[in-house]
């Protein structure tokens, strides 16, 4: 039996102010040297494991990259206002295998790489690529993992299916984030290019990123000039949060969210979501193997909702009741 995570390191700082059951109880943590709280929804998934989702207040900020971020890709562009009308949750950390392993074990889901008989992209270490094989699949992604890791090689709509499965179990609105929820929730009330800072260097320790480890062992040869100890996946929570009190929004895996591919426009936009219906989706945040470009909070990928690979994961979201 795995509880999701083991109250992370101690420079997070966590310290359970309230008596720990499902129903919001307050933490602490620390943020840039001061401490803050947040409030934590924690789910009951059963057999020891839970899913602790962060309230994330309503509020406005400034979506995208401006012209002066020379990095920025053009569907970053025009910056724009976007205003959040509502509290809402966020997972505090990527959806672990063991969280995965719950829904499974409860519905015999079976993911689009095992039931199309045609796997995922999976990480070839002799070859040191990604390759696609039926033997790839959230049970197995090429190296090596634990229950504490994120789940990887689920397409979007293995994540959609989740998070049904999530919403019957604990009775509360359960979804992918919007991409609006997502960056809003990234930056932690910061606007620099990373939630950290401008420069690249300030994310050591806050993620886990293509780095000299991976370097070293992967051969990668665009990476962040630090070493964050890890060449592949990291158990959820190992690194420093973010102003919100959120863990690996930057680096690990990239995170599905709920929408359809749209264009920014300028002027001011409320509670945005993409369309409901279509392809590709949007996914944020970057992962383990990423360069700086990918890492930057405003960075959008799209993929088809079927793609599935060992860089993929996601978190979830939830509407207050």
């Amino acid at each position: 039996q795995v509880q999701i995570p083991d109250l992370l390191e101690s420079s997070t700082d966590v310290i359970i102010l309230a008596q720990q059951q499902q129903g919001e109880i307050e933490e602490t943590f620390t943020w840039k040297g001061r401490k803050r709280t947040r409030r934590v929804l924690r789910l009951d998934l059963g057999k020891g494991v839970t899913l602790d989702l962060v309230r994330i207040k309503k509020g406005t900020f400034k979506m995208g990259s401006p012209e002066s971020d020379k990095e920025a890709y053009d569907d970053e562009k025009p910056q724009h206002t976007v205003e959040l009308t509502k509290d809402f949750y966020i997972g505090k950390y990527e959806i672990t295998k063991a969280q995965f392993a719950r829904f499974v074990g409860d519905t015999g889901y079976q993911t689009e790489a095992e039931s199309s008989g045609e796997g995922a992209y999976g990480w070839d270490v002799e070859k040191k690529r990604f390759v696609k094989d039926k033997k790839y699949n959230w049970k197995n992604v090429g190296f090596a993992q634990t229950d504490s890791h994120p789940v990887l090689c689920v397409t979007w709509n293995d994540a959609v299916a989740f998070c049904k499965w999530l919403k019957k179990k604990s009775g509360k609105s359960i979804q992918l984030p919007t991409e609006a929820q997502w960056e809003y929730s990234c930056r932690g009330g910061e606007t620099t290019r990373y939630f950290t800072r401008d420069g690249v260097v300030s994310l050591k320790g806050y993620a886990n990123v293509s780095d000299a480890t991976a370097k070293a062992k992967l051969g990668f040869s665009s990476i962040f000039e630090f070493d964050d100890g890890y060449a592949f996946t990291s158990p959820v929570g190992k690194f420093l949060p973010n102003g919100f009190g959120l863990h690996d929004m930057t680096g690990n895996a990239w995170e599905w969210c709920n929408d359809s591919d749209q264009k920014y426009t300028k002027g001011k936009r409320t509670d945005p979501k993409g369309p409901d219906n279509g392809s590709p989706r949007i996914l944020r945040g970057g992962a383990w193997g990423d360069y700086p470009r990918y890492c930057r909070c405003a960075c959008r990928l799209r993929l088809d909702p079927t793609f599935r690979s060992s860089y993929i994961g996601f978190r979830v979201a939830s509407s207050l009741d």
